[in-house]
């Protein structure tokens, strides 16, 4: 008969005993030192698993956060959870909300205790190892990104866009139409969204740049008024797509104009989908394997923790924090397993890195071998 000891309980048989805390002192302590140095993700929504970054304190136990997606809260209520060392989520009243970013007030703090977790099974080594690692190149191949690959994607894309908005265009940073507008994007990391280029009028957006004050205290206010009369042009939105590591440098300019009337705020949600495929593809495409064997320390139902001793996957995962590998459990098939680095513990010479299981490559059966593996490790 099969010992129930030495079975590994599934993530449903698992409970979770938490500690509150309702003291708000204490919770923006937390705050401080736990939430406003990683990002988190907000509970709720786990298709897509939307992810929540601390912006600023305010007054009155108020803080801003911004998510990397635009969200509906019917209630105005919203739950965020880190992982860390233990799962810590935090309840909060939602004040304001404008677009992705969140004007929260926090009321209850809910620590996981480190004995009802998920059990995490140590002393791996020899026992586990991950190889064949698919990492994002340290050092993107610009000519990769800013030639033929990238003139197939922007095809591709503009194919998909102009569908949806007919009066939406790709420009490339060196075109020379819009110049100095696409200048002052590249300076200020902002978009330009004008709603009214009769009276220059700004969509009011934290990252919305206010053009009129840019033209006026370069004495050229006037000159675009016309310049734009002449075009014909009444709105005009340029957003740009800035690469997300290096120095900033913009990929290309997603451009809607009208000329008569105002562009429909509704275009911003198209155009950060668009924007979102625009890098993962990118991404996707500087990826290259390093064919290495590193150590597991520790895993559980939910991820693995490795010993990252080559310098080419650290700083690998500094650019792009997810990744691809083959976990080799002893006297078992590789099982090749996507991971998203959750935390980094730099330890000199080498880092451990906690990783969450994001799914099982090319293989239905994936989730139920890796628990397998999990249960046979722990009885050799």
């Amino acid at each position: 008969m099969e010992s129930t000891q030495d079975k590994l309980p599934t993530a449903a048989e698992v409970g979770r005993k938490w500690q509150e805390i309702s003291d708000l002192d204490k919770i923006e302590k937390f705050i401080i030192e736990k939430f406003s140095k990683d990002i988190s993700t907000v509970k709720g929504f786990e298709d897509s698993r939307p992810r929540a970054k601390f912006v600023s304190k305010k007054t009155n136990g108020m803080f801003v956060i911004k998510l990397d997606s635009e969200l509906t809260f019917p209630e105005m209520k919203g739950t965020i959870y880190t992982n860390l060392d233990r799962q810590i989520e935090l309840d909060f009243d939602i004040i304001q909300t404008k677009e992705d970013m969140l004007l929260i007030k926090p009321y209850l703090l809910r620590l996981a205790d480190f004995d009802r977790k998920s059990p995490r099974l140590g002393n791996l080594r020899g026992k586990v190892t991950a190889t064949n690692f698919l990492v994002s190149k340290e050092d993107i191949e610009e000519k990769k990104l800013f030639g033929v690959t990238s003139n197939v994607l922007i095809q591709d894309i503009h194919k998909k866009l102009i569908p949806m908005d007919i009066n939406s265009n790709i420009v490339m940073p060196k075109s020379g139409e819009y110049a100095e507008e696409l200048d002052l994007c590249i300076q200020t990391g902002k978009m330009i969204y004008i709603i009214d280029t009769v009276r220059m009028v700004s969509y009011q957006d934290s990252n919305i740049l206010d053009i009129k004050k840019e033209y006026e205290e370069e004495l050229i206010l006037e000159d675009k008024i016309l310049e734009f009369k002449k075009k014909k042009i009444s709105s005009i939105l340029i957003y740009p797509i800035i690469i997300p590591f290096g120095p900033p440098k913009p990929f290309a300019f997603l451009v809607s104009k009208k000329d008569v009337g105002g562009i429909d705020p509704s275009i911003l949600e198209l155009y950060k989908k668009v924007e979102h495929v625009f890098l993962e593809r990118i991404m996707d495409s500087n990826t290259h394997t390093v064919d290495v064997r590193q150590n597991v320390v520790n895993a559980s139902l939910q991820g693995v923790a490795l010993e990252i001793t080559d310098e080419r996957i650290r700083k690998a995962l500094k650019v792009k924090p997810s990744f691809t590998v083959d976990l080799n459990f002893k006297m078992q098939q590789p099982l090749r397993v996507a991971l998203e680095a959750r935390h980094t513990r730099d330890c000199g010479d080498y880092d451990i890195v906690g990783a969450e299981i994001i799914g099982f490559s090319g293989d239905a059966e994936g989730g139920r071998k890796y628990n397998s593996f999990l249960e046979f490790v722990q009885k050799i």
